[in-house]
């Protein structure tokens, strides 16, 4: 009995001292904790803790309320913000307490608000996602933490006091992390086994006053994908009136895409801070971009550009893909018409197609040789064309072949009215066939040109009216067949001076304009397209 008195009152003392202890090592962590955490000297971001809740035998810490702002100066972009819940799981609550490690299993962070500050000077060289990414390191170089968890988070960017963009509903989870290992390839700058992101929304306003959208955002380190959808890049007030803004003749170009998959992403490739692209497929989906200029302003002093090879040295950052793959796009190309008011614009639609081996990279260039593009597309929803192109990448020439059958010639008037001297009265595309290879100062082009039944009217100069006269003799001029096996059947070998202030695409044109005015004979294709130079 006395034994078990003994024993009794034993076990009462102990449960007094761990009832004490638990009590005690509560009110240490919630004494020590932050300063804990905020004990780097060499850290970015100081973390204040509101409430400390405190589960010592389910290892877990409940902090409500975290506010996180910077520490000392920050140069450039910088982050602010408050967490409504962290929570800690499976603590080494003992390390903690006696040797002041923070080592965790699991670290979540529940409806964070982030202000991410860009500075006023030198804004256009900030980068945003690169100040989350900071903030992110800085978070998990504070202990050592397996696995880390953000929900739905939010992010506005500030400009000054002007809000300039926002992020909505950004959840990441990243496991297996080694947090003493740097790797700045992700939003979480560590080595890791598997890292999932979703982002319901995003959007930025550019520099030029273009806002960029996108809708879902998802990344799948396992997969190796990366898929965004509902991507726009437009002019708020519209990409003709932003035009008039400018103070030469420029490009302005507006994008929207129903979604971009990047797949097959290679282990070295960098999406988050220095662009570094190298995947199997880039996957684009419903594109829809447009190119306007504006020809009531004068042109920008001439400068010599290249050919399509230029077009891929604007891509200023390492990029691999095998195949860049269009499904469903189109493209449209306006200009304004000097002193009438009015503009013009040319469809290319239902765009479907690839482009294969498409790289920046020095290495891979010298191992691919050339880079080759096949699409298949419509014009103003009509016709069948087809396009081949390759160009080599140790030279500035690319070889091109278009194809485009079955067009009503009408359909041009529709386009080109308001630069046309004349309308196009009947007539059938029955085939359009270049072969185009060209280098910096021309192109050297085999052009067959197949069509029936033309007929056109011309107009009296400088009006809208009709000239009977010139109509009747610009159709006794000209042929209405030039059909395989009629006797004037016409095709035409020449070269095509290129005009080096322009790119590609105009020398395309100009190759094509130049065989229909050597087919379409008395200077008719001439008279009736006008000038319409670029």
């Amino acid at each position: 009995m006395k034994f078990l008195k003994i024993f009794a009152v034993l076990v009462v003392v102990l449960l007094v001292l761990f009832g004490i202890g638990v009590y005690w090592g509560k009110s240490w962590i919630n004494e020590n904790l932050e300063s804990i955490v905020n004990s780097n000297p060499d850290r970015k971001y100081d973390f204040k803790f509101d409430r400390i809740d405190v589960d010592f035998f389910g290892k877990v810490i409940l902090i409500n309320e975290v506010k996180i702002t910077p520490f000392g100066e920050l140069e450039g972009v910088y982050v602010e913000g408050k967490v409504v819940q962290v929570l800690l799981s499976q603590v080494d609550v003992l390390k903690l307490i006696m040797q002041r490690d923070l080592i965790v299993q699991n670290l979540s962070f529940s409806q964070p608000d982030f202000i991410i500050h860009i500075p006023l000077e030198n804004n256009k060289e900030a980068k945003p996602a690169t100040a989350l990414q900071s903030l992110f390191g800085d978070i998990l170089s504070r202990g050592m933490i397996r696995n880390f968890q953000l929900g739905r988070a939010s992010a506005r960017m500030m400009l000054g006091e002007d809000q300039i963009g926002s992020l909505n509903n950004l959840n990441i989870v990243a496991n297996e992390l080694s947090t003493d290992s740097l790797k700045w390839n992700y939003p979480i700058p560590f080595d890791y086994e598997r890292i999932l992101i979703s982002i319901d929304s995003l959007d930025y306003i550019m520099g030029n006053g273009q806002k960029f959208k996108t809708g879902k955002i998802g990344f799948d380190t396992k997969n190796q994908q990366l898929q965004m959808n509902l991507i726009s890049l437009k002019y708020p007030e519209g990409i003709q009136k932003a035009s008039s803004k400018m103070d030469l003749q420029v490009d302005l170009i507006e994008f929207s895409l129903d979604s971009l998959i990047l797949s097959g992403i290679e282990a070295n490739s960098n999406l988050y801070s220095n662009l570094d692209i190298r995947a199997q497929k880039l996957e684009v989906l419903g594109l829809f971009l447009e190119d306007f200029r504006n020809k009531e302003l004068p042109r920008p002093p001439n400068e010599v550009k290249s050919l399509f090879q230029g077009l891929l040295q604007k891509v200023n950052f390492p990029l691999k893909l095998d195949t860049l793959k269009v499904s469903n796009g189109a493209i449209v190309y306006g200009e304004s018409v000097p002193g009438k008011n009015q503009t013009w614009q040319f469809h290319l639609d239902n765009l479907n197609g690839n482009f294969v081996n498409i790289t920046t990279i020095p290495e891979f260039q010298t191992l691919f040789k050339h880079f080759d593009g096949k699409f298949t597309a419509k014009i103003e929803g009509s016709g069948n064309l087809n396009i081949d192109l390759s160009v080599p990448y140790d030279k500035d020439e690319f070889d091109m072949v278009v194809d485009f059958t079955s067009f009503r010639l009408t359909k041009i008037n529709e386009i080109l009215k308001p630069i046309m001297n004349g309308e196009i009265v009947s007539g059938n595309l029955v085939r359009m066939n270049i072969k185009i290879h060209a280098d910096v100062y021309r192109s050297t082009n085999l052009f067959r040109f197949d069509y029936s039944d033309l007929k056109i009217e011309m107009y009296q100069k400088g009006s809208q009216k009709k000239s009977k006269l010139m109509s009747t003799i610009a159709n006794i001029a000209l042929n209405s067949n030039n059909m395989p096996g009629d006797k004037r059947y016409m095709t035409a070998n020449y070269t095509t001076q290129r005009n080096r202030y322009r790119g590609p695409f105009h020398l395309v044109w100009s190759s094509t304009k130049q065989g229909m005015m050597t087919i379409v004979p008395g200077g008719v294709a001439k008279e009736i397209m006008g000038n319409s130079e670029k």
